[in-house]
């Protein structure tokens, strides 16, 4: 019994580091014509559209794209706030922790508090970025 105690507390301190990482969202990125190379914030993240890049949910990113024969296109990546999704779990966590139903707000406004920090109670806008490329050249 107490070996599976410890054994259970050892995966709960497991899972606990690894969901203390900087959360990520995957953007799809999708180029026509395909084949574009894709930069986030200057770093190279994807050598050949489609693809998709990982991405911190604590800023803004700029997502450059480029395809020789093409002109460069930039598309601002933006976070966004979920309230909604952050108050959800907040009260979640509140009854989980077994708080006096008098305390399941302060426990929310904890909870909403570090997802603020740790960038969870953000989503970046767009998910997906579909782009035609303009020949270098051509009009506008």
């Amino acid at each position: 019994m107490v070996r599976t105690a410890a054994i259970l507390s050892a995966l709960a301190c497991l899972l606990l580091v690894a969901a203390c990482g900087v959360p990520k969202q995957k953007i799809a990125v999708s180029t026509d014509p395909l084949g574009a190379t894709v930069y986030a914030d200057g770093k190279k993240t994807c050598g050949a559209t489609p693809c998709s890049v990982s991405l911190d949910r604590q800023s803004d990113h700029l997502l450059t794209i480029v395809k020789e024969g093409y002109k460069q296109e930039e598309i601002m990546i933006r976070r966004r706030f979920k309230p909604d999704r952050a108050i959800r779990d907040g009260v979640i966590s509140g009854i989980i922790k077994g708080a006096d139903p008098k305390d399941v707000a302060s426990e929310a406004a904890r909870e909403v508090d570090e997802q603020e920090r740790s960038g969870e109670a953000y989503v970046l806008d767009p998910s997906i970025v579909t782009i035609k490329l303009t020949p270098a050249g051509a009009g506008i």
